[in-house]
């Protein structure tokens, strides 16, 4: 038995007949809606596989390092059930050289560390800072612990007998304590003779304050219930107590690690005194590989908190940093804090017409020549090595009165060039007119420079600004954020 065509098959097949823009219609809806489906997975898997913009590749690229370079050796020492700094530092006995622990727990210690060094000269002005901006309500909370880091007898005696006679009412009122590590705690960990420490030496420096903080928050671990790192080159910001305690009232239900002003290093980073011991050992383990910028964030993060929290406003400042870091230089280098930067919004540098050339590897979107325009655009390389070079070629020799340099991000200083220097150029020569001669300007510190010429004749007709690469890490991001000159107009 033969089976045909339904009636409604029969009438559709009519109408299609009569009507064939019907079947093609259907066949385009159909096209149509699978053109739209499949290109709509398409952006999908490539918004999920492409960052939104190109900073995002060097973010990535820094969380990759980062967990390379700590790998499983900080997750297991976090992980570690007891979380105490190793027994060499748990069952030191430190030395009392003035002062002696509060009767009860206070609130916050602000600690620091201080040692023979071109920044421990500003020891007792950071001191008198802390003192003179807290009112006596702030003092009741706080004590102000100083760790004397330099095993120099006749250098230890001379400083407490200072501390001693500016600061002995801080003293009786149990306001101020001072101590020392012994030798011992140094040994294995430390080789080189402290006496003839070589400042110049960024790196070694760095390496030898960290050590010198672990020692203090190990010692600090339970005079309070937070703990403010402070260093001894800084002045305070008034009522800069009551600010914090309203920062902590504000996150009194929030989790947290480390809050932190604008600065860098060690300085003006808050957090929570239970933490201290691991944070020391921390930094016990990984004082010789980095920057305490790249291992506070490293802590901060294996600790659960992603994003950095800011202590605002700006609390801490720098005194201005000597030129004794590189003696017989006719300028004076100075800690580049940002906050400094920012806050002097009306000094502008002039950054006169030039060309930017270096020989490192560029990319499309981040150009040499952004590093030296005025706005927020930077300069990045995916690897710097030892000898590549960043030069500002200026078009007419000039007087320069300042040069700064800022490398790495603003606040965390990621892709940072920690071991470069800057050179001032003349005597250009040849069609790009390269400088043919080079005078050595100052080192990066922590990958920042700033430095204002004391005497004319160091920055008379300048032609070039060189930043040289000396030691960086190996396979890592570089940013450059900015190379500004600022030019004596009266001359």
């Amino acid at each position: 038995m033969e089976y045909g065509l339904s009636g409604t098959d029969t009438c559709l097949s009519r109408f299609q007949g009569k009507h064939p823009m019907l079947g093609i219609m259907r066949w385009s809806f159909r096209h149509y809606t699978i053109i739209l489906a499949g290109s709509g997975l398409l952006w999908f898997f490539i918004s999920l596989g492409t960052p939104k913009i190109n900073e995002d590749i060097y973010l990535l690229e820094t969380k990759r390092s980062l967990d390379q370079k700590f790998s499983s050796k900080s997750e297991e020492y976090l992980q570690w059930s007891s979380y105490n700094v190793p027994s060499r530092v748990s069952h030191l006995t430190y030395q009392y050289l003035a002062g002696a622990l509060p009767l009860e727990k206070k609130t916050l210690t602000v600690g620091l560390s201080s040692m023979q060094s071109p920044t421990g000269k500003y020891l007792m002005s950071t001191l008198r800072s802390v003192f003179k901006v807290s009112s006596n309500y702030e003092l009741r909370h706080i004590t102000v612990l100083v760790h004397l880091a330099d095993p120099d007898p006749y250098w230890l005696n001379e400083t407490v007998s200072i501390i001693i006679s500016l600061f002995t009412p801080q003293i009786l009122r149990g306001q101020l304590i001072v101590i020392h590590a012994p030798s011992a705690a140094y040994q294995h960990l430390w080789s080189q003779p402290h006496i003839v420490f070589n400042f110049s030496d960024v790196k070694t420096f760095r390496s030898k304050q960290m050590l010198d903080y672990a020692f203090l928050m190990s010692f600090a671990a339970n005079l309070s219930d937070y703990f403010l790192m402070i260093k001894d080159d800084i002045r305070c910001t008034p009522n800069f107590v009551t600010i914090i305690q309203q920062e902590l009232e504000a996150r009194k239900d929030k989790p947290w690690t480390i809050m932190e002003s604008a600065n860098r290093g060690l300085a003006g980073k808050l957090c929570h005194s239970m933490d201290l011991p691991k944070l020391a050992g921390f930094l016990l383990l990984f004082y010789k590989d980095e920057s305490p910028d790249m291992l506070l964030l490293h802590f901060r993060i294996l600790q659960g908190q992603k994003d950095p929290i800011h202590l605002s406003p700006f609390l801490f400042y720098h005194f201005d940093r000597s030129s004794s870091y590189f003696p017989n230089n006719s300028h004076t280098c100075e800690e580049p804090d940002n906050e400094k930067f920012q806050e002097d919004s009306s000094d502008i540098p002039d950054n006169p017409p030039a060309v930017v050339y270096t020989d490192m590897q560029t990319l499309q979107n981040h150009l040499p020549q952004n590093a030296y325009s005025l706005d927020e655009t930077f300069f990045l390389t995916p690897n710097a090595l030892p000898g590549h070079q960043l030069t500002v070629i200026l078009d007419e020799g000039v007087n320069v009165i300042r040069v700064q340099v800022l490398t790495g991000t603003p606040i965390e200083k990621l892709q940072s060039l920690e071991e470069g220097k800057v050179e001032l150029g003349s005597n250009p020569a040849g069609q790009s007119k390269h400088c043919t001669k080079y005078t050595f300007l100052g080192q990066l510190w922590d990958g920042q420079l700033d430095c204002r010429l004391k005497h004319r004749q160091t920055g008379h007709n300048v032609s070039c600004v060189r930043l040289l690469v000396t030691s960086p890490r190996d396979n890592s991001w570089v940013m450059v954020r900015h190379i500004n000159i600022w030019v004596n107009h009266e001359e």
